[in-house]
This record gives structure tokens, C-alpha cells and sequence, in this order.
């Protein structure tokens, strides 16, 4: 069943329904009062509601008040019909019984005409609670509410043939012409005998609305004059109403309008544009941005092209950026404006980032054309390439120092051990030794030959015997011991003295 939720009209209507039927009811329903009179069955009935006190009180009734519920009917009546006396509301629809039979329902039914439709839905749409077909048109209210018709009215669309006509007709009961050929269904079904649900009944190119009509066409643009009236409001008596150079029959098979020489608004005349092949319709017939006028007569872009040089940016894109929409090339750095702006890169300035690397050779490096640095070694990508380090990489020969410090210390930032000393040129760094000197202390061993045989890179003497280490290689003694042979000399005052130190 369909569910209306009640709105705050409803009392509205219910007041109006009320009204109405006041004059029938109100004598008939109003509560009397009565001080301790007989009732009609015998026994006390304080309040003159024809109910005995000893009754009202087993049903739980007031003794001393003809309407207990106060829905307008009395205790005694509601009792005779079957109502509940103690809710204002027996069939709980939201509706009291006393409202009920003033408007004609049934207070013991939530649809009292069986349409389906419930009294308080019935009252919040406008139908009669108490008919089933308000407006008498052979359709019940809920196949009204299913079809999308009036309840209320006969004829929905008020095109003089009732609603039940129209759906055995096979016509729109929600359309005055159904067929849309000018006709209402009435004039189609009563008056002229053409078909309702054919615009062109005979089939003879004509609606019907213009085959009932005169065929004249004074101009000769082969437009009735009817038409041109009363469907274009064009000039009978002119081929061409706008004087645009158009014939108005030409501009109604072209959907422009025979009564502006402009229809789009571009500037451009609709027969300029029939000429230049672009679409009168439309101001900017190939949606670039720029109308057809601007593109003819002030760009000189192609008006049917979105991107005339074919860059990848639309032509009202590039009028914007201020890039020329007739050279893909802008800036002339051999990048596309389109693929400049995709990189991220400016199209007017060949090199955006200012690093001595054109933005296309960056995109074919991968370099990052708005960075100068990409690797963010301290070194320009431009500079990178000219010294041959890596502008991808920061640190180029993965020595554990950045490009741009190895430039800073002089060493170089293609060769991992840049003195070739057998320590890579971050090692040096942490060990404190010159990583442009393979010997830093001069003693006759590379720094890396230090380090692996436990002698001090940064002392010539590690062990104080008055021998540099270089020497005491050469010589087989212990660089770390400075009394090799443990004979209470050390290495360097036997050789002076011309002893072994070994021995």
C-alpha cells in the first residue's frame, strides 16, 4: 500500500471537509449533558449519555462526561456503532472517529473505501476517504497515484478527453498532445479524426497539426506561411528574415536561428561560419578555448583544430601561457610546449632551471628540467655533464661523499680513491689523512699500507725508534716495536751503530 506521511496541510484539509459537512452532522454528533437522568436502558446516566453509570463504569468510561475520549462523538453513540469510547482514534489512522464521519469514512477502517489508499493519505492528497474514485472517472484513486493522473480530476491534463478515455484511447492522460504534432488528443479524436498517437497520421512528410492547416508559402522558401509564424516566427514575405545569406528554410534543417544573423554570439555571421566550416552553433566550434572569431580573425589558429601545431596544448591554452599556438616549439629548445608542460618546464625559457642543460636534453637525461641540481650533489646538472660525473647520482664514484664536497677537497668525484693509496677518499676523510697524498706523513708507505699493517697514517715514526716506517718495511723490522730483536737497543740506534736490529 502506498504510505503518505501526513503533512501539516492535513489539518487544513480536514478543517475544509469539516466545514463542509457541519451542517449535516453537527446536531446529530454534538455531546449533551445531563444531571443524573434515566438513560434509555434502564439505570442512572449521570452524564445524558444514554450509557448507564453501572456500564460505564465495567467498559471504563467517565460517568460524569458524555464524550470520555473527546473525539466529538458521545460515549452512547460511539457504544451503538462499535467505536472504541476511550480513544478519540478506533482505527488508529490518525483521523478521530468524529472527523471520520463528518468527512465520510469509516472510523472502524484504515481505508475506508478499500482503494488501497489509507484515510489519512487519501485526505493528505486531496481524494475522498469514502470513495474509491474521487473524481469519477472510472479509475480508483491508487491506479490514479500508479499512472501519475489527478485523483482529483477527471482529466488530468484538461485536454478535454477524461482520463479513463485517454488510457482505452492508448493516449497520454498526461499529455495534452500526446503524439506532440501540435494537435491536442481532443482536436485529433473529436474534431479532425487524425490518429493521436501518430504525428503523421497520412504519412505525408506533414504533422498533422500542419496538414489540418493551409500549405501556403509566400516567399517560396519552402516554409508554409503558417510555420513561419506560428513555429519560427519568421517572415512570411522574406527568403531570408535575418539577412544573413542564409535562406531561412536552410537554417531550420541547419538548426540555426532564421531570426539572428549571429546565432552563437561569435562574431562570426552563421554564413561566414557555413563558409569557413565551423559550426554555427557553437562559439567555439572545436572547444579549444578561443571562439571561431578570435581563431579566424585574430590568431589566425585553426578553428576546427583544438591544437593547431599540434604541441599537445590546445590553442586557448597557449594564448593564456602566451606561448605561440602556431610553433610547437616556443622556446626553440627542441621540447614541445606540450611535453615542456607536462615536465614541469616553463615553454618560453629553453632552459628553465638555468644550469647550462637545455630542458629537452634534461627530459632525455631524466634530469629534472626546474632543478639546476636534480641530484642535489652541489653540483649543477650542466657542470655534472661537463665533468662527467653522473647529475643523477650524488655521489657518482659511491665513495661516500657528495659530488659537489669531492669538487670542494680536490678530489675527484669519478674516482672512488682518488690517490690511489688504497683507502677510498671518504676512509681518508675519517681517518684524517690527505686523500689527494697516497703517503700523507711522507714515511715511505701508502696511508692504505698503513692501515692495514696497524701503522699511523699521519706519523712517519709510529713507534718512536727513530726509523720511519717505510724504512722499517724495507728493512724487516717491526714499525710497532721499536726494539725489534729485544736486545735493549732500539731498531734505529743499531742501525746507526751498524748492529742488526734483528739480531
Amino acid at each position: 500500500m502506498l504510505r503518505i506521511q501526513i503533512p501539516s496541510r492535513t489539518v487544513i484539509v480536514l478543517a475544509v471537509l469539516l466545514a463542509q459537512s457541519a451542517c449535516d452532522t453537527a446536531d446529530s454528533l454534538a455531546p449533551t449533558t445531563s444531571t443524573g437522568a434515566p438513560s434509555a436502558t434502564g439505570g442512572v446516566d449521570s452524564d445524558g449519555d444514554r450509557l448507564p453509570d453501572e456500564l460505564e463504569r465495567s467498559i471504563g468510561t467517565d460517568q460524569s462526561a458524555v464524550d470520555t475520549d473527546g473525539d466529538g462523538l458521545g460515549d452512547g453513540d460511539e457504544f451503538d456503532q462499535g467505536y472504541d469510547p476511550l480513544s478519540p482514534d478506533t482505527d488508529n489512522d490518525g483521523i478521530s472517529d468524529g472527523q471520520e464521519l463528518v468527512i465520510g469514512s469509516d472510523p472502524l477502517k484504515l481505508d475506508s473505501d478499500g482503494d488501497t489508499l489509507s484515510d489519512p493519505e487519501e485526505v493528505a492528497i486531496g481524494t475522498h476517504p469514502g470513495k474509491a474514485d474521487t473524481d469519477r472517472d472510472t479509475i480508483d484513486d491508487n491506479r490514479e497515484i500508479i499512472l501519475g493522473t489527478d485523483p482529483r480530476s477527471a482529466d488530468t491534463d484538461g485536454d478535454g478527453l477524461d482520463d479513463s478515455r485517454e488510457i482505452s484511447n492508448g493516449t497520454d492522460p498526461l499529455m495534452i498532445d500526446t503524439d506532440g504534432d501540435g494537435l491536442s488528443d481532443l482536436d485529433e479524436v473529436v474534431t479532425h479524426g487524425t490518429d493521436p498517437l501518430l504525428p503523421d497520421t497520412d504519412g505525408d512528410g506533414l504533422n498533422d497539426f500542419r496538414s489540418v492547416n493551409a500549405d501556403l508559402d509566400t516567399d517560396g522558401d519552402t516554409l508554409t506561411d503558417l510555420d513561419e509564424v506560428n513555429t519560427f516566427g519568421t517572415d512570411p514575405n522574406k527568403i531570408d528574415t535575418d539577412d544573413d545569406g542564409l535562406l531561412d528554410q536552410f537554417e531550420i534543417e541547419l538548426g540555426t536561428d532564421p531570426l539572428d544573423p549571429d546565432t552563437d554570439g561569435d562574431f562570426l555571421t552563421d554564413f561566414q561560419e557555413t563558409r569557413i566550416e565551423t559550426d554555427p552553433l557553437k562559439p567555439d566550434t572545436d572547444d579549444d578555448g578561443l571562439t571561431d572569431f578570435q581563431e579566424h580573425q585574430s590568431y589566425g589558429t585553426d578553428p576546427l583544430v583544438a591544437d593547431t601545431d599540434d604541441d599537445g596544448l590546445n590553442d586557448g591554452d597557449e594564448i593564456v601561457l602566451d606561448t605561440n599556438p602556431l610553433d610547437p616549439d616556443s622556446d626553440n629548445d627542441s621540447l614541445s610546449d606540450g611535453d615542456e608542460i607536462v615536465a614541469g618546464a616553463d615553454p618560453l625559457d629553453p632552459d628553465t632551471d638555468n644550469d647550462g642543460v637545455l630542458d629537452s636534453t634534461e627530459v632525455t637525461l631524466t634530469t629534472d628540467p626546474t632543478n639546476a641540481d636534480t641530484d642535489t650533489d652541489g653540483i649543477d646538472d650542466g657542470d655534472e655533464i661537463s665533468i662527467g660525473s653522473d647529475p643523477l647520482l650524488a655521489d657518482t664514484d659511491s665513495d661516500g661523499l657528495l659530488d659537489g664536497d669531492e669538487l670542494a677537497r680536490g678530489t675527484s668525484p669519478l674516482l672512488a680513491d682518488t690517490d690511489n693509496d688504497g683507502l677510498s677518499d671518504s676512509e681518508e676523510i675519517t681517518a684524517g689523512t690527505n686523500p689527494i697524498d697516497a703517503d700523507t706523513d711522507n714515511d715511505g708507505l701508502d696511508d692504505g699500507d698503513e692501515v692495514e699493517r696497524g701503522t699511523n697514517p699521519l706519523t712517519k715514526d709510529t713507534d718512536g725508534d727513530v726509523l720511519f716506517d717505510g724504512d722499517e718495511v724495507n728493512l724487516g723490522t717491526d714499525p710497532l716495536n721499536p726494539d725489534t730483536d729485544a736486545d735493549g737497543v732500539n731498531d734505529g740506534d743499531e742501525v746507526a751503530a751498524g748492529t742488526d736490529p734483528l739480531s
